[in-house]
């Protein structure tokens, strides 16, 4: 089998009254790029790339301009041969960023095409599930534009989570730790004690920013604290833990095993947070999953995008192993995004739905969902 051609495909669409805010700006616009590989065995694989900070149109045309020509020709069973070739050829500008994000594509493509050749889900071929379904929280809470109270529709809208059976959710902070606080209080006295609550600051403080507010936010009993100060900072990292009692998270912004070496053998979070569409897709989180489990380290992904990145996190979230085993483990976290995303659902033929706190993982063949084209090309740019 060879592999004859790569299509991308950029979708853009316009959240209008429905934009959202966090503390690094205001998403007006939801975008993905989404890239299919051709065989000559007339089997496709889809992929999807993770890129927030600008037109997806960029992503595309380092897939279409830089690594489809690399791979050309060559079997697509041969993943971990093909992602060393295009990270290689490309390492001296693209060690990080959108470079590793359009890899990632590629090689979930290409892992769904080998699973469909062998008619197999892909968690099989990582190894085989740990689990069939994936306890999910919701990541959503973000700052409503135009409201007139923002949190009146926080509060609202959490309790609404609770009510579709989630067992945790997600709030962004990083505003002013003050406003963060208050948030913060609100959402719990709405929720209860019964449902997970994290925050994600999305990296807006320095380190003793973060440390006064993670010791005022202390008595929520929070899961985790996201991103609390900039992802280069991993001396604040490592600041932070040593001083609060909340369990840091962190990895969304970080890249390959290279990227992640560092933030493992610095201990500098609790929880790593890869991103399969953006750290270098199955073939690079297998061997950043290796690694952490000799460190004992948790991998709870960053999951974000449309139905072909939430499928392919949930079959690399069927073969994450316990951290550590035991004869009950705990269940880990899976990252279930509801922010508004008109393009999420409609690019597979495939619904995901939530099913008492839990997504089941699929188990067809691949990444288990069939590309809607009609759809794709309707929304694209």
């Amino acid at each position: 089998m060879k592999i004859t051609g790569i299509t991308t495909y950029v979708l853009a669409a316009d959240l209008g009254a429905s934009a959202f805010g966090w503390s690094q700006r205001v998403g007006s616009t939801r975008q993905s790029a989404i890239c299919v590989v051709e065989t000559d065995a007339g089997i496709q694989g889809y992929g999807e790339a993770f890129y927030f900070g600008g037109p997806s149109t960029i992503v595309a045309q380092l897939i279409d301009l830089a690594l489809g020509p690399l791979i050309i020709g060559s079997d697509p069973l041969d993943s971990s041969v093909l992602w060393d070739r295009l990270y290689n050829w490309t390492r001296d500008q693209g060690q990080k960023g959108l470079t590793i994000s359009a890899i990632s594509a590629v090689d979930i493509a290409l892992w769904d095409i080998k699973g469909k050749a062998l008619g197999l889900p892909v968690h099989k071929l990582l190894g085989g599930a740990y689990r069939s379904r994936a306890k999910a929280y919701a990541t959503g809470l973000y700052e409503p534009q135009g409201s007139p109270n923002t949190v009146h529709a926080l509060v609202q809208e959490a309790q609404g989570y609770k009510e579709q059976g989630f067992q945790g959710m997600k709030l962004k902070i990083g505003y002013d730790p003050r406003v963060d606080l208050g948030y913060v209080r609100a959402i719990r006295d709405a929720i209860g004690d019964d449902v997970a609550l994290m925050v994600d600051a999305n990296h807006a403080y320095n380190a003793p920013e973060a440390i006064r507010l993670a010791r005022e936010l202390e008595p929520y009993d929070l899961a985790w604290f996201e991103e609390p100060v900039p992802p280069e900072d991993i001396d604040g990292y490592v600041e932070l833990r040593a001083a609060t009692s909340i369990p840091i998270a962190g990895g969304e912004c970080e890249y390959t095993r290279f990227g992640f070496r560092e933030l493992i053998a610095r201990r500098a979070v609790d929880y790593l947070q890869p991103d399969l569409c953006a750290t270098g897709g199955f073939t690079e989180m297998a061997r950043i999953v290796a690694m952490a489990s000799a460190a004992n380290l948790p991998v709870i992904p960053h999951v974000w995008g449309t139905n072909i990145g939430l499928a392919a996190s949930l079959q690399l979230f069927a073969a994450l192993p316990h951290f550590p085993d035991r004869r009950f483990p705990t269940e880990p976290w899976f990252e279930y995004d509801r922010s508004t995303n008109p393009l999420r659902d409609g690019v597979t033929v495939e619904t995901f739905t939530l099913e008492d706190g839990y997504l089941a993982i699929p188990t067809r063949p691949g990444l288990g969902v069939t590309l809607d084209l009609d759809f794709v090309t309707r929304h694209g740019v």
